[in-house]
């Protein structure tokens, strides 16, 4: 069972994408300050969505304590993740990826799976 403990949170613009079937997906900021999916391991990640806005309204991100997300693939109890090409988090141990944070799983998740993880933000460094 995956859980979200709320510590930070903070509401921007959803950008020109709607987010409305995007809640727990990782999502960075665009050049314009609104909020949009993340796309690659070594994007600036913000936090993880908790809300589903369409284009132009409050997109609620969460960048601390625990929460819930999507993965993208299978992910191992206690390994870091970052984002996928599509928003989900994915596991990593490559130079330079942008960390979200722990997985906090108890057993192995797959891809689909809605897991908990604990936001701990920073990039890799081997």
């Amino acid at each position: 069972m995956s859980q979200s403990i709320k510590d930070f949170e903070m509401s921007f613009t959803c950008g020109a994408t709607s987010l409305a079937t995007k809640q727990f997906y990782v999502v960075k900021q665009h050049t314009d300050g609104t909020m949009i999916l993340a796309a690659a391991a070594t994007d600036k990640i913000v936090g993880v969505l908790q809300n589903k806005p369409a284009v132009g309204q409050a997109a609620l991100v969460r960048f601390g304590g625990t929460t819930k997300v999507i993965a993208g693939g299978a992910i191992n109890p206690g390994a870091w993740v970052t984002s996928d090409g599509n928003g989900k988090v994915i596991a990593t141990t490559t130079d330079k990826d942008v960390v979200l944070g722990k997985f906090l799983g108890s057993a192995a998740a797959a891809a689909g799976d809605i897991i908990e993880v604990q936001i701990h933000i920073f990039t890799l460094s081997a």
